[in-house]
């Protein structure tokens, strides 16, 4: 793993985005796993992956399977998925990781970014550091960077996390 920053994050990002869709969605290619990496978690409506160019080690994103703007355009049943998906991410992140935090966000741009996506989508992010790094404003930016990781490196990471992934009763009450 390394960390970028954010003009040659921004190179290697836009040659990732043409060889994996062109012009297309990259959220929808990475709900279709079009990317051929695995996932390290999937349900019906949705898919949680590892942010590639993340912002954090073990960046995840929890990915609408249906191309949405919005939350507000799913039903309840299919929202209400995404949210355990990006919950029980952030448990498998606690146990695997032990951060200090996981923060939750539900981002993207209403008109293309170079970074940032309208499809519905989650990040669900672990902070390691205390401190001015740890900042919201910092962490869902990439002005301190952004992590990138090698194919392997990836994969083990994705293993680690999907063997730390909750059983579906964990936390039921």
């Amino acid at each position: 793993m390394r960390r970028l920053e954010k003009d040659e994050a921004l190179g290697v990002l836009e040659k990732h985005r043409i060889a994996l869709l062109g012009d297309g969605c990259a959220m929808c290619a990475l709900a279709a796993r079009r990317d051929t990496a695995p996932p390290v978690h999937e349900a019906e409506h949705g898919v949680v992956v590892l942010d590639r160019f993340g912002s954090e080690n073990g960046h995840l994103l929890v990915i609408a399977r249906r191309h949405v703007d919005r939350g507000t355009e799913l039903p309840w049943r299919v929202y209400a998925e995404l949210q355990r998906l990006a919950y029980d991410a952030s448990h498998a992140l606690e146990r695997a990781l032990r951060p200090k935090r996981v923060y939750v966000a539900a981002l993207g741009a209403s008109t293309p970014l170079p970074m940032s996506f309208s499809h519905y989508h989650l990040h669900v992010i672990p902070i390691h550091e205390d401190g001015e790094s740890a900042r919201p404003a910092r962490v869902l930016s990439w002005s301190s960077g952004v992590v990138v990781y090698d194919d392997v490196e990836a994969a083990a990471l994705v293993a680690e996390l999907g063997r730390a992934w909750p059983t579906p009763r964990i936390h039921e009450e």
